[in-house]
């Protein structure tokens, strides 16, 4: 009795993984030695045998964390029984739902929270600190016109006093001359004062030198 044969798409539909996958796998046994029959296109006519060695494949490398690679190897050594691996398998289509744990699922639910306030924070951080940046260019942009108007302001006192050194040299004669007349008035009173505190000093003088003359001649008489 003949075995069936199967293409690459019939054998994805019984394994429950996709054409590219079955190619995949196929490909690392064939590099370990597997052989699969090919007919007159070169195509891969899988048998039961191979679909069994496929699977064994699967389970050793998701169930039982072998790698590929080693789980080839040891599928292709001479001996080994495939059926002490496939008795476990199960087509991943037909794979039974997981029970969701409730414990799980709320702590995922807090996670998610958790992360969605943090996200959230974060979002308002930025806007503050935009908010901020533009404060700051703001103030930026006054301290820049303040700048300008002081250096304006600068620039015309520098003109006026520029202007005023050169203006004629009359105008600060005339001061001068100003200034020189009062002073000379001021001495003028003041040597006036003190003429008069001399000859009032002289007289004074003059005085005491009689009284004391008239007193001597008085004393000689006696």
């Amino acid at each position: 009795m003949a075995s069936n044969t199967y293409a690459t798409a019939a054998v994805a539909q019984q394994v429950g993984i996709s054409k590219q996958k079955i190619n995949y796998y196929i490909s690392v046994l064939e590099k370990n030695g597997y052989k699969v029959k090919r007919n007159a296109r070169s195509h891969r006519e899988y048998s039961d045998r191979d679909i069994e060695i496929i699977k064994a494949l699967i389970l050793l490398n998701k169930n039982r964390g072998v790698k590929l690679n080693e789980a080839a190897q040891l599928l292709t050594s001479p001996g080994f029984e495939v059926e002490t691996v496939t008795n476990d398998w199960q087509p991943t289509e037909t794979l039974t739902p997981r029970v969701v744990d409730q414990g799980k699922y709320n702590e995922l639910a807090n996670s998610m929270e958790i992360l969605v306030t943090h996200v959230a924070g974060i979002e308002q951080q930025n806007t503050q600190l935009l908010e901020l940046i533009q404060a700051q260019r703001k103030q930026n942009e006054l301290l820049m016109e303040q700048n300008e108007t002081l250096k304006n302001e600068l620039g015309n006192m520098m003109s006026y006093l520029i202007e005023k050194a050169n203006e004629p040299v009359s105008l600060s004669t005339r001061q001068l001359d100003r200034v020189e007349q009062q002073n000379n008035a001021i001495m003028n009173t003041l040597n006036r004062i003190n003429f008069r505190q001399h000859e009032q000093q002289i007289t004074e003088y003059e005085e005491q030198k009689k009284e004391k003359e008239k007193g001597l001649f008085s004393f000689l008489k006696k």
